[in-house]
């Protein structure tokens, strides 16, 4: 795995001013902000020791937590994938970050000295499991997880391989990402189904699985063997708790 050790070319502010209007230096970083028809992207960046470090958001101004998140950035980070850390406690709820290479972001596209530029994003720690191909985190921010809103509630990474006779529905053994929506919906077409089944993978890649004999009732099988005969209220509860926590 590479990590950021070489010193490279770092974005400065003068660079910043050939994409922004303008831009402040608070905190010993950079702010400005991109004004468009339905809201304002709030950015800030800062110069590391041989990289630069970003954070975006949509509609929220608060310089004091986005320079706490860059800050708390470890100095050493990968060039092929994602790097998850602890960041101090917020009124957003958020728990870790996730700093991202360039090639995984459109951030700043159109400066060139962009290479070493990593996109720190405030996350809940169920929503990655910080080994992400580039696709898979592209694909996840656009569909799950609406990464520039810092007001959003936790959108845990949930994988499913399922099979449901009655409404056709399923997937192959690799299973399909979804959110937690999706899966609770797919939980109530399931009931009643006996010949149906939900595999259900969270962020740690643990796994349970959810039948149900007859309508209304479920069985939660964890460890592929310690089964549990409950209601969906109960299934419910125990999925998110498992998908969450």
């Amino acid at each position: 795995m590479g990590f950021s050790t070489v010193q490279m070319t770092m974005i400065t502010k003068d660079d910043l001013l050939t994409t922004f209007g303008e831009v402040a230096e608070v905190h010993g970083c950079y702010f400005s902000k991109y004004v468009v028809a339905t809201y304002v992207l709030y950015c800030c960046m800062r110069n590391a020791k041989g990289h630069d470090l970003a954070i975006a958001s949509r509609n929220v101004d608060d310089p004091e937590f986005a320079a706490s998140v860059v800050l708390n950035a470890p100095h050493r980070l990968s060039h092929d994938g994602p790097t998850i850390f602890e960041i101090p406690p917020s009124a957003y709820g958020f728990t870790h970050a996730m700093a991202v290479p360039s090639t995984y972001h459109g951030l700043l596209n159109r400066i060139e000295k962009r290479t070493g530029l990593f996109l720190c994003l405030p996350i809940f720690r169920c929503e990655f499991t910080g080994e992400e191909s580039a696709e898979d985190f592209k694909w996840s921010t656009h569909h799950i997880v609406d990464v520039n809103n810092w007001h959003r509630t936790r959108q845990p990474k949930i994988s499913v391989y399922f099979d449901n006779p009655r409404t056709g529905g399923g997937t192959d053994k690799d299973g399909a990402i979804v959110s937690l929506e999706t899966l609770i919906a797919e939980i109530d077409n399931l009931s009643g189904v006996s010949d149906g089944f939900i595999e259900i993978t969270n962020y740690r890649n643990e796994v349970i699985e959810v039948l149900s004999p007859e309508e209304g009732r479920y069985v939660l099988i964890r460890n592929r063997q310690d089964e549990e005969l409950i209601d969906r209220a109960s299934v419910i509860a125990a999925v998110e708790k498992f998908t969450t926590e």
